[in-house]
């Protein structure tokens, strides 16, 4: 039942931006994931990324937060609607049913890509059905860590709380100053020390907050959350192409559902 609430609190948060699309703008993806050594592989997650909102997902380059997503059902079979355009997909199933966010050593995966190795896209268009098959293939996924942190566009800092190292969150980063919705981007957790690294794909102007609970939506009570900057002021980070900026702090405190939350 846990792993089933975890689910769909993430799928709320992917799926939020969708909310306000007209049903006459959005089509169907669907299919199936059946393989040959598992069968179907019922409880996995079908993750789409729009092609128009960013690039590709990939595990070294940035943690790209899906645009949508659904579960699979006991026969692997899904349906997804979405509104009408260019989807990257990623299909995969935890080893861990209580884990949720980024994927772990080991989860059998689907990367939907061509036969030069890159990404597919599947076009889905408004008030059609897209299916794409039987997919019979899942390889466990193993990360790429970059050898080094030259050349990356990105952000990186520390996370406390009360001047003390925060384990276990993540920083998330926006492109206004609302932060509110599908976050750009997601960091890995932060180590012992409270500190994170967060890649994006692109320089630019962000905003960043960050979270010990993973699924999105409304935060949850007792979770440690905090933005960069103050409630009223929020803080940007102006990020430069191929360099990291660095110091980029972030205090959290314990949300209260009886109190306004932190940005």
């Amino acid at each position: 039942m846990r792993r089933i609430v975890v689910f769909n609190l993430f799928l709320l948060f992917c799926t939020a931006v969708f909310c306000f699309a007209a049903e006459g703008e959005r089509g169907t993806l669907s299919g199936k994931w059946i393989t040959k050594d598992q069968g179907p592989m019922a409880g996995g997650q079908v993750l789409l990324f729009n092609a128009a909102s960013g690039p590709p997902p990939s595990s070294s380059k940035h943690l790209r937060i899906p645009d949508a997503g659904t579960a699979i059902d006991g026969e692997g079979k899904f349906s997804v609607k979405v509104p009408a355009g260019n989807y990257y997909l990623v299909m995969r199933k935890r080893v861990n049913p209580e884990s949720a966010g980024p994927p772990e050593e080991g989860d059998p995966q689907y990367y939907a890509r061509l036969k030069d190795g890159q990404p597919k896209t599947f076009v889905v268009k408004a008030g059609k059905s897209t299916n794409i098959g039987t997919v019979t293939v899942a390889v466990p996924f193993k990360k790429e860590k970059p050898v080094s942190r030259e050349g990356l566009t990105g952000i990186e800092g520390t996370v406390t709380e009360n001047a003390a190292p925060v384990a276990g969150a993540r920083v998330l980063a926006y492109n206004s100053p609302a932060m509110q919705g599908r976050p750009l981007y997601a960091s890995d957790k932060t180590g012992a020390d409270g500190s994170y690294f967060l890649i994006v794909s692109k320089p630019g102007t962000y905003y960043l907050k960050a979270r010990t609970h993973y699924g999105g939506g409304k935060p949850v009570d007792g979770e440690l959350m905090g933005g960069y900057g103050t409630l009223e002021n929020p803080g940007s980070v102006t990020v430069e192409n191929g360099k990291i900026s660095k110091g980029i702090d972030i205090s959290v405190q314990k949300f209260s559902a009886r109190q306004p939350p932190v940005p």
